[in-house]
């Protein structure tokens, strides 16, 4: 036996049959000369000549022109097909009623016979207005559906009218039926995804209603079956005559179906459903009729998004109030997210409403109600996280077809909604749902949807549609999106809960830490102020003993010496002063340093010399080291002027500083007295000091003429200073 292979239908060019139903005539006519490139129907029972039509113009058989149709219509063809109005041929006395669209560069003409009693336009709308109120009326959306059944059923006089819609797996079930009392009951029924092919749903959405007047016609083939002037089969798509795959046809007369209609149920794009009409006889459905089962699909439409839409609103805002009042027990609840979550278990119940819920947070596990055990959850959140392209949240009303383990357990566990949120701790919560053991009633055999053709490969579709019980077991009730949304919010919201609470705890014990530091500061700001005290005590005690020494002294030369040594003293002290006022301990700021040093020795030497004792100092700043070996040069150079220069007498000595790491640093002392003697540089104790300290710093001096007095150059690297900080308050030099 050749094998089934239920694709086959899946395959059918539905959209290009190359014919029509004989209950009408199509033309396809070229938009220029307006001459008929192919035909297909019985040109004579719908204009009353039997006359070839390829390669005549359309006005001979319409006597009118396509240009006249349009404009008459005031219209403009576009690809969807549009009424252009009804034409009276010259053979016939009855209208033809005329539909017409564009198709790959061609014009495409479906004629029809219009009824001898059309329904007029007030009654048409008033029907709608009526069946817009009944729907309108309906409390729910079952009622809704039930409405819109019998109301159809009464606009068109077929024997069956059923609501049904497309489950999540591709079956569909019948939700509503109006039907006459002599046809056994359809509702509720389940039919497989198999009975309505891929394809035939893209159709039922590019083409919202179908009719079949009358199931066991002949197809009329189109001929030619190329058109010439695309070198294609015409896409009939979007043709109302478009004739039925075979497939579809025999399986209506399986189910002892005579003619049919049905009308797409559509919702955000995405075909919901159908409004499928059965009649046991013929049942022609003019266009005007059709146009109106049309409107009350889109109606049915509309109020179907608005139900659900309202039945989403009003869960997510219950599941939402239940949410936000957790999450503030959260947030009062002390220590980490994860012991709070573990400690309202029970709670997360009333977010997602479940049988059983658990908590997995590094491999230990908290929980409510039903579940699995320990063990089997950490398998499970194993699974889970091994997949990082899984949806989040994930859930499932079959999970035993998802993770094997789960049969184990269905009777617990059947669904499972789960949320991740944290893959590095890891932290998962798990809503479960036990299974829900449904009976299924299937119109025929669901695992025998099509049996073998008489040719080859092909399918013929089922012919039992007796009523078929299925227990299914492993399944629970569905997830509804609102409560998919309401896991993923609160994932949301408790995550962010968390890292607020982390940031609590490290700020506080950023807190302590800082506490913790500055009292250890303060500590040792105090000891520091207590040795800076005594070490100025020390430095001014010695001073003093200095004095004392200097005044005590009966030799001019001795009394120079510790007069020498003060001021020595004197430039440590300022130092000394200098690096505790200072943010700095490694470096400081030399030209500063140098303005306290002269404030020292102007006091030392008298008011006289504040006028003439000038400091000229760029901002710079000079290791700490450094900076007492300079100054104590400086301090030396200044004295020998003051001594030499002017012997002892008020007189001008200018310091020049500048310079920087880069360049180091260049030290000028400068005087306009009489000058030194070459004997009277090198000799004493001062000279060799002052070679001394320029050897610690690695420093150069230069002697120079300065005509009058001396000018001494010191230069000296600065490696490892600062550079000197812009804008940093330093005084500009001094004139």
């Amino acid at each position: 036996m050749q094998p089934i292979d239920l694709t086959d239908c899946d395959r059918e060019p539905i959209h290009i049959p190359g014919a029509i139903q004989p209950h009408g005539l199509l033309l396809v006519v070229d938009p220029a000369s307006e001459e008929v490139l192919q035909a297909a129907g019985d040109t004579e029972s719908i204009v009353g000549r039997a006359l070839p039509l390829l390669g005549r113009r359309v006005d001979d058989a319409l006597g009118v022109t396509l240009k006249g149709l349009i404009r008459a219509a005031d219209i403009e063809l576009r690809a969807a097909p549009v009424y252009v109005g009804s034409v009276r041929p010259p053979s016939i006395r009855d209208e033809v009623d005329v539909v017409a669209h564009r198709q790959d560069g061609v014009v495409v003409l479906e004629l029809e016979r219009a009824p001898a009693a059309r329904l007029s336009a007030a009654h048409l709308l008033g029907e709608m207005q009526a069946i817009g109120a009944a729907l309108e009326a309906a409390p729910d959306l079952p009622r809704t559906c039930q409405a819109a059944a019998r109301e159809l059923r009464r606009l068109t006089g077929f024997d069956r009218v059923m609501i049904y819609r497309f489950l999540e797996d591709g079956s569909g079930c019948v939700l509503a039926e109006d039907r006459a009392a002599e046809l056994p009951p359809l509702l509720n029924h389940h039919y497989p995804a198999s009975d309505i092919p891929k394809q035939a749903r893209e159709l039922y959405l590019r083409n919202v209603i179908r009719v079949i007047p009358d199931v066991n016609y002949m197809p009329l083939p189109l001929a030619p079956p190329v058109c010439p002037a695309t070198g294609r089969s015409l896409d009939m798509s979007d043709c109302a005559l478009r004739s039925v795959s075979p497939v579809h046809v025999q399986y209506l007369k399986n189910m002892g179906v005579g003619a049919s209609m049905s009308v797409s149920i559509v919702r955000d794009g995405v075909l919901w459903g159908l409004v499928a009409c059965h009649h046991r006889t013929p049942m022609p459905v003019p266009y005007e009729l059709r146009q109106a089962c049309k409107r009350v699909g889109q109606i049915l439409s509309q109020q179907i998004a608005a139900r659900e839409e309202a039945e989403v609103h009003a869960q997510a805002r219950r599941l939402a109030d239940a949410r936000d009042e957790l999450l503030v027990t959260l947030a009062r609840a002390e220590g980490p997210i994860e012991s709070a979550l573990a400690g309202h278990a029970s709670e997360l119940l009333a977010i997602v409403p479940a049988d059983g819920v658990a908590i997995c947070h590094r491999g230990q596990i908290a929980g409510a109600g039903h579940r699995p055990s320990d063990d089997e959850v950490r398998v499970l959140v194993d699974w889970l996280l091994r997949d990082s392209g899984a949806p989040d949240p994930f859930a499932t009303d079959r999970l035993s077809e998802y993770h094997g383990p789960a049969s184990a357990y269905r009777n617990l566990a059947s669904g499972l909604l789960a949320t991740t949120m944290s893959r590095e701790e890891p932290l998962v919560v798990l809503w479960f749902r036990a299974e829900r053991a449904q009976v299924i009633e299937w119109a025929g055999n669901p695992h025998k949807p099509a049996e073998p053709g008489s040719a080859p490969g092909t399918l013929t579709p089922r012919a039992s549609f007796e009523l078929w019980r299925e227990v299914v077991h492993g399944r629970s009730r569905l997830w509804t999106v609102a409560e998919r949304d309401a896991a993923r919010r609160f994932r949301d919201a408790a995550s962010e809960l968390g890292r607020q609470r982390r940031l609590q705890e490290l700020n506080r014990q950023l807190r302590q830490t800082l506490a913790d530091k500055e009292a250890l500061i303060a500590q040792k700001d105090l000891l520091m102020r207590e040795v800076h005290h005594r070490v100025q005590n020390s430095l001014q005690l010695v001073n003093a003993m200095l004095r004392l020494q200097e005044g005590e002294a009966t030799d001019p030369a001795v009394a120079m010496r510790f007069a020498e040594a003060r001021r020595r003293i004197l430039a440590v002290s300022a130092t000394h002063r200098r690096l505790w006022r200072s943010d700095q301990i490694q470096s400081i700021r030399f030209d500063i340093y140098l303005r306290e040093l002269r404030d020292d020795l102007v006091e030392e030497w008298g008011l006289g010399w504040d006028e003439h004792f000038r400091i000229r100092a760029e901002p710079v700043l000079v290791p700490t080291d450094a900076a007492v070996s300079l100054a104590l040069v400086v301090t030396e150079l200044v004295t020998n002027a003051v001594k030499h220069a002017y012997r002892g007498a008020p007189g001008p000595i200018d310091v020049i500083v500048s310079g920087g790491p880069s360049t180091g640093i260049r030290i000028v002392v400068a005087d306009q007295g009489g000058g030194m003697e070459r004997a009277e540089r090198p000799g004493g104790f001062g000279s060799r000091l002052t070679q001394l300290l320029i050897a610690q710093v690695k420093g150069e001096m230069a002697f120079q003429d300065n005509r009058p007095g001396t000018k001494v150059v010191l230069t000296a690297p600065l490696a490892g200073a600062a550079e000197a900080h812009a804008g940093s308050g330093g005084a500009p030099p001094s004139a």
